[in-house]
């Protein structure tokens, strides 16, 4: 199994990696410049950069630059972080011996990231996406319905940019979690779990790191989805696009899912080994009870020895009933409630704004 193995069918991926040896962050710093330029230029020829009518210039518009500065590189940055990330916590379970692999197994999870119809399928939709992103920017008020058609072009080539990267992303990060139910969550693995490891999620802390890394990225997209229905609040258009509260409404759905779909590939496993090991425990103490049972006549020291045996295992019982069946601690769990929580505060703002005027009014 190499790197390449999960991108090669993606030539943008490919050239960005292979060619211009960017990693993620690089390529996250990179879109802001790019998209930076190509809007300034865009406003300068159509002299937007700042307006005194009815609509927004380019540095005017805080949400323009919102989503040049936020959403851009967090989407370009996840683009190739999905590639690279399940690599590389493919590579830590193989040589951490948590789970047993065989090259046949990798080679038959790593078919779906070979199959060039999911490049089509990105591409058709975020065409599709900036399509109707050019239709709608008629009736916002921000600096893409500014003047005639060039701002709302601008922003539609970047709309179309980001909606195929999120697209590509989105199917990346579905495999992702099918690939880890096939090397994680079958009947027949067994998990080799460390239960007293000092990462407190029985040596899977990067798979909990993963899923971390994937709420965060579901709460910036639904930071972004929040921002977008407070400019609709703003300009007093919500309720032309109604449909932006189904968004909303799934957002935590989609952050549950994006947080525990990995590690619910690994939670059965984790729990299957608990639960076998508890067995071997009860079984064992079962057989000792009944031998102590059946010589209850014993010499009394023989007795005093099978009764301390029982007693250790019953503390070894509790011991191993308090090992993890979840690959993420406390603090992990924590840091994903605050990310779902941070997305809707600029919604809970705005309402509290809206109630509070109806409340000066009366």
């Amino acid at each position: 199994m190499e790197g390449k193995d999960f991108y090669r069918a993606d030539p943008i991926a490919s050239w960005l990696i292979e060619k211009c040896h960017l990693t993620p962050v690089t390529l996250g710093m990179l879109s802001i410049f790019i998209t930076s330029g190509f809007y300034l230029i865009a406003a300068t020829v159509t002299k937007t950069l700042i307006l005194h009518e009815e609509h927004l210039g380019l540095l005017q518009d805080w949400f323009a630059w919102v989503w040049i500065c936020l959403l851009n590189p967090i989407i370009f940055g996840y683009y190739l972080w999905s590639f690279k990330a399940i690599y590389r916590l493919i590579e830590y379970l193989e040589k951490s011996d948590s789970v047993d692999t065989t090259e046949a197994e990798i080679n038959s999870v790593l078919l779906p990231y070979q199959k060039s119809w999911r490049q089509f399928l990105a591409l058709g939709a975020a065409i599709a996406f900036g399509i109707w992103y050019f239709s709608l920017q008629q009736d916002v008020y921000n600096w893409t319905g500014s003047d005639g058609s060039i701002p709302a072009l601008t922003g539609a080539i970047n709309a179309v940019a980001i909606f195929y990267a999120g697209s590509i992303l989105v199917l990346n990060l579905t495999t992702n979690v099918w690939l880890l139910h096939e090397l994680l969550g079958k009947d027949n693995k067994r998990l080799n779990i460390n239960p007293l490891h000092p990462d407190r999620c029985g040596g899977l802390s990067p798979l909990s790191q993963y899923s971390l890394n994937t709420a965060y990225l579901a709460a910036i997209i639904g930071t972004m989805i929040t921002l977008s229905k407070y400019q609709f609040i703003s300009q007093g258009i919500a309720q032309e696009y109604w449909y932006f509260n189904l968004t909303i409404l799934l957002y935590i759905p989609i952050s549950l899912i994006c947080f525990f779909g990995p590690l619910l590939t690994a939670r059965r496993g984790m729990r299957k080994a608990k639960e076998e090991l508890l067995s071997e425990i009860a079984r064992q103490f079962q057989e000792d009870y009944k031998r102590i049972h059946t010589s209850l006549k014993s010499d009394g020291e023989i007795l005093k020895k099978e009764a301390v045996k029982l007693q250790e295992l019953r503390s070894l019982y509790t011991l191993t009933n308090e090992f993890p069946v979840w690959p993420f601690d406390v603090t992990t769990l924590r840091q994903y409630l605050l990310s779902v929580v941070t997305p809707l505060l600029p919604l809970l703002l705005k309402f509290g704004e809206y109630y509070f005027k109806r409340m000066v009014v009366k």
